[in-house]
């Protein structure tokens, strides 16, 4: 197994992560040394506007957030006062278990494109590396997953691959999820503050749905893996993508959508009691996970899954001021279960390390 480039440093020694989606790569998965492509190299001011943007995102995206919940603090403050430790026990657990879905998506995903991974092993890669999502960009927990994929005996770029597959199984699961409550969607982004960007975040999920559905079907998905792996300048895949791993991913993505979905039922079921809160938590969760994906700048998607899944609650019933208490609730659950997973994946990963090290040499 091919195990790259020597990895880059910057003069205070920082590792400078590779772009995934590099052509310039020069080690070929069976080892062999290829000549890098000539390349101009991205223009200074081009660097430096991209900077401009992501920064200016991040503010705005501060910005909405703090300015949100000052505006409807005392209904917010309230809102956090009704919630029960119970209920944000279990809440944690359920945010845990979609976390746990997604990682046997991916898993079930990768093992199709490589050799099958074990339990134990799949979940350091992908719950470790789930991490990255929360810095700006697209490319850090892929670069993550990426290297730790190496160490467990799967080349990078099939590591990338299978982690840009799931997330485009999971994006269409939750469309899918979704399309049943569109009108309730179009319905809470007539209440919903900012009711232009909310009308556009729905229309999004009414555009993309077919465009997912389409890019699910098997060869087409495979034609797409094959262009990826081009661009990767690695080998062609060793055999075509089949139904199999397409439905058993995307099987686990939606019990990761009902995980999710129970996740926010236990914390709004004071205002949607009984199965109908179960199925609008599904719901809200789906469109809120789904679209947020491709907001690129903001950390894990930070600030649109909230008004997201505010809207979808709005059109549910649950008053605005509740709704965004109830997100940033839910956020901070979600942020607290993939530290404690990424922390329990390292822990045992570290263990395992420990018993299989050789005993040391007597002097």
């Amino acid at each position: 197994m091919d195990d790259g480039p020597i990895t880059p440093t910057n003069p205070a020694g920082t590792v400078i992560p590779e772009d995934p989606l590099s052509p310039n790569d020069t080690t070929a998965e069976s080892g062999d040394r290829v000549a890098p492509p000539a390349t101009s190299g991205r223009k200074p001011w081009r660097a430096r506007a991209v900077q401009a943007v992501r920064i200016l995102a991040a503010i705005g995206i501060a910005y909405f957030i703090v300015a949100t919940t000052v505006q409807q603090w005392s209904d917010v403050s309230a809102t956090f006062r009704n919630l029960s430790w119970p209920s944000l026990g279990a809440s944690l657990a359920a945010a845990v278990a979609c976390l746990w879905a997604t990682m046997m998506a991916w898993r079930a995903m990768v093992g199709s494109l490589d050799h099958p991974l074990r339990i134990r092993d799949a979940a350091p890669v992908q719950l470790i590396g789930a991490l990255g999502k929360y810095l700006p960009g697209t490319v850090w927990a892929y670069v993550v997953q990426m290297e730790l994929g190496r160490r467990v005996g799967v080349s990078r770029a099939k590591v990338f691959i299978g982690s840009a597959v799931v997330t485009g199984l999971g994006v269409t699961v939750g469309l899918v999820l979704t399309a049943p409550g569109f009108g309730v969607a179009f319905d809470g982004a007539r209440a919903a503050e900012h009711r232009t960007f909310a009308a556009g975040a729905v229309w999004c999920t009414v555009i993309l749905l077919p465009f997912g559905l389409v890019c699910c079907y098997p060869p087409l998905l495979t034609w797409l893996v094959g262009r990826a792996m081009r661009v990767l300048r690695r080998p062609a895949l060793d055999r075509p993508i089949t139904w199999r791993p397409v439905l058993v991913s995307s099987a686990w993505c939606a019990v990761g959508y009902l995980a999710a979905g129970a996740h926010v039922w236990l914390l709004v079921r004071s205002h949607l009691p009984g199965p109908h809160g179960l199925i609008g938590g599904v719901f809200a969760m789906a469109l809120a996970m789904s679209i947020s994906t491709f907001v690129i700048v903001a950390p894990s998607g930070l600030g649109a899954r909230e008004f997201l899944m505010a809207i979808a609650l709005v059109g549910l019933g649950v008053p605005w001021p509740a709704a965004w208490a109830l997100t940033l609730v839910s956020r901070l659950l979600f942020t607290v279960a993939d530290v404690a997973a990424a922390g329990v994946s390292a822990a045992v990963g570290l263990r395992r390390i420990r018993h299989s090290a050789p005993p040391p040499v007597a002097r």
